[in-house]
Formats: structure tokens, sequence, C-alpha cells
């Protein structure tokens, strides 16, 4: 996990490094609106400092966003902002190594473990790597395997049912069946109740299917693509629905 923390952090530097990304950085990130590939690498380079921060500081929630940050500024040209990103995401990569994997450090709204942090850091990365290769116009994700694309739907998933399962947003009267057709393990059932949400691994007919390679629909699932090209069996309105309310962060 560690190791593929890393690789994605450098797919990501490398498409911030594009020239389509401008010599500022001022493409705009469709996934991210309001965003500049600029502010999408200072966002996850931060992330990546402030969760070394959350280790080292001893509180039960993880520093916050307004907090001072050592080296938390991007430097000013292309280039260097990749070094900036690398050298984030390796200072991140050998502080969770070197630590007990059980251990208790701040979380967002209490102590998580972190073995947590690992997984939580792995899948920003590869999320922001994809609005990044998306900004300048990269095939996006091509390397990356089924298997880490399914654990990123799991770990969104499993985001969702701790923190808001019950959330209005997510309540209605419907299932949803998501399948990736690429690895045997890609299967989802999401009921949605007006108490809120459950979402189980399971085969289970449902009000619609959504079929397609796990790169896909974990875009789709974190609000980064459309139903477009994707094998809908059913309602789209229904996955539709559900993908644009279960993707708010």
């Amino acid at each position: 996990m560690h190791d593929q923390l890393l690789l994605q952090a450098t797919a990501f530097a490398d498409a911030v490094s594009a020239p389509a990304a401008g010599d500022d950085l001022s493409a705009p990130v469709a996934t991210c609106p309001d965003w500049t590939v600029r502010d999408l690498a200072r966002h996850l380079g931060q992330v990546h400092r402030r969760v070394v921060m959350t280790i080292d500081g001893g509180a039960e929630r993880m520093v916050p966003r307004d907090a001072e940050i050592p080296d938390g500024e991007p430097p000013a040209t292309r280039d260097d902002v990749a070094t900036w990103l690398l050298a984030g995401a390796s200072a991140l990569v050998a502080r969770l190594r070197a630590e007990d994997q059980e251990r208790e450090v701040g979380g967002f709204v209490g102590p998580v473990t972190i073995a947590f942090w690992g997984r939580r850091q792995l899948h920003e990365t590869l999320v922001h790597r994809l609005d990044a290769e998306l900004a300048v116009g990269f095939e996006p994700l091509a390397d990356v395997s089924p298997e880490l694309a399914v654990d990123g739907i799991a770990e969104w998933y499993d985001l969702l049912t701790a923190y808001r399962s019950t959330s209005r947003r997510v309540r209605g009267d419907a299932s949803i069946h998501l399948h990736a057709t690429d690895t045997p393990d890609g299967e989802w059932l999401i009921r949605r109740s007006a108490d809120g949400v459950t979402i189980t691994r399971e085969h289970v007919k449902a009000d619609v299917a959504v079929r397609g390679r796990a790169v896909d629909l974990l875009a789709a699932v974190t609000g980064r693509r459309t139903l477009e090209g994707l094998e809908v069996f059913g309602d789209p309105a229904v996955a539709e629905d559900w993908f644009r309310v279960s993707a708010l962060g």
C-alpha cells in the first residue's frame, strides 16, 4: 500500500508537469470546480504534510486546514511543484512505514489507526491523480489495476458508511447494484431508505445496475465521470442521483 501511494503521487506529479497544465499551472480542473491545477497540487501537497503533522501531534483530530504547515506552499515553477509534491509524499510514506499500523492518531472526528491514514492517503492521491490527468488530457488511471480501483470504491463507501450513512442527502427509496466487470471481487449493493443507506458487497438484483471496468466505476462513484459508456440496466436517473449525492465530500 505504501509503495502504491508513492506510485500514485508520482503519476500525479507527472500530470502536473505536463505542458498542458500551463507554465503557471493555471489550467482548470473540471472535476474540481473553480480549481486550477496549482490549486489541486497545493491541496494534495498540504494534505500529505498535514497527515505527517497529525501523526506527530498527539491530538485526537487531524490537523485543521487553516493550521500553519511547514513548507506548505508550492513553489512558483511547474517542475519545482512536482518536486515539492514528491517530497511531501515521500515524507508521508516514510512516516507511515515507521509506525505501528495499529497505533491510534488523530482522525476526522476522533482517533483512527495509522493503517487508516495509509489507505486514506493512497486513495486521496489516486482520485486527485484522476483529476489532474483529466485536466491535462492524459488517459486517466491508465496503469491502475482493477484491484486497486475496487479498493478505492470500497474505501469511499467505508467513509460514507462511517460518517454519512444517515445523512438526509443519502436517504431515499431505491437500490443500486454496482458490478466491476474486470475483477471477481467488485460488486456492491446500495440500499437507500428513509433511515439512511446501507452498502454491502454482494450480487443481488436491484432497481438499477451499473456495470463497467473498475477504474470507470471508481470515477463515477467519486463524481469524476457520467454514466456514458457504462452499462446501465434500469432507470439511469436512479443511479445518477445516487452518484450525485454520495460523491459529496
